[in-house]
């Protein structure tokens, strides 16, 4: 993630990076915002992405998501 710098302005809005891999927590897409991006200081959040199922209260994980937002 630090080949993000180049492409970021000097005052960035957000960045917002998903997986889709298996066994990763969005923690770890936590943790890799809280080491690339400190210099911008900001709030960071991290979650599960999920399609809800229909006819049901259920939720089907498929993926998760960290951001950052300045």
């Amino acid at each position: 993630m630090n080949y993000v710098h180049g492409v970021l302005s000097d005052n960035p809005l957000f960045f917002l990076i998903n997986s889709y891999t298996t066994g990763i927590s969005s923690r770890v897409l936590e943790n890799l915002l809280q080491l690339n991006m400190k210099k911008y200081n900001g709030k960071i959040m991290s979650g599960e992405i999920g399609l809800p199922m229909a006819n049901s209260k259920l939720v089907l994980p498929c993926g998760i998501y960290g951001r950052w937002e300045n």
